[in-house]
């Protein structure tokens, strides 16, 4: 088995060490004398809604929308690939 070599003395003497520095922020500093929202904020009537507030229902029609749109995909990209389908019987 080999021994490891010893550092060179000079090589410690001259060697530099780069200390990072901290990173300067990319946001301004926050002003103390604003005063944060309250976690508990609701929308008023003058606060703009968007879609998904004016139609509740689209999200969960969407979803319903998106099963059944990859489960055709999946059916004709088999059929496409000269697979069988599970309807073939």
């Amino acid at each position: 088995m080999s021994t490891p070599t010893p550092a060179r003395p000079a090589a410690r003497a001259t060697a530099t060490v780069a200390v990072p520095q901290p990173r300067p922020s990319a946001d301004p500093p926050v002003d103390a004398s604003t005063e944060p929202r309250p976690a508990n904020r609701h929308a008023t009537l003058t606060d703009p809604v968007g879609v998904w507030g004016r139609k509740p229902w689209l999200v969960p029609a969407l979803g319903i929308a998106c099963v059944i749109a990859v489960f055709v995909s999946m059916l004709l990209l088999t059929w496409a690939a000269g697979g069988t389908t599970p309807f073939d019987r």
